[in-house]
């Protein structure tokens, strides 16, 4: 058996072997896996920049969207204000057309009614004047003893008349 004379030895080819085994290595997987995780890396990163800058769009016409929906529905209901001012006019202005002409109605009613009044009166003064002449024909006739003609009857009817009258101004 030959004497080991030392637990260490360096071999210096082995050493430059290794160096160049592992150089060799490292300029492979340079090569083959190191540049293509790199860029492997470099396509994710603009995918994720991608994700990113469309979210931030998206958030961007979200928030847009949501300024022009509240335009929209602030304007909606401004449009519902004035729809209902319309119609709160309008009705009062029916309203107002319906009272008045109410009270048109009201007050041909009351003239209807003072026409109508004044008429019967007349009517009832001419009754009451064709039965004054009959009775006061009937009286004259009694106290005279004769018949009486036709303008003594008329006198004596306008006298009454005139005495009627007089009466209803004092009243």
């Amino acid at each position: 058996m030959p004497e080991v004379q030392g637990l260490i030895t360096v071999n210096i080819w082995q050493i430059v072997i290794s160096l160049c085994n592992l150089l060799i290595l490292f300029l492979i997987l340079k090569k083959f896996l190191f540049k293509p995780v790199q860029a492997m890396f470099a396509r994710r990163k603009e995918e994720l920049d991608t994700l990113y800058r469309d979210a931030e769009d998206a958030k961007t016409e979200a928030a847009r969207s949501r300024m022009l929906y509240e335009d929209k529905l602030a304007a909606a209901d401004e449009e519902a204000r004035g729809i209902v001012r319309r119609a709160m006019t309008q009705a009062g202005e029916v309203s107002d057309e319906i009272l008045a002409d109410t009270g048109r109605k009201v007050e041909q009613m009351k003239i209807k009614a003072r026409r109508d009044l004044e008429q019967e009166r007349k009517q009832m003064i001419n009754s009451v004047k064709d039965e004054v002449a009959e009775m006061s024909v009937d009286i004259a006739e009694k106290v005279v003893g004769r018949e009486i003609g036709e303008e003594d009857h008329r006198a004596m009817i306008d006298r009454c008349i005139a005495q009627i009258g007089q009466t209803d101004r004092r009243a």
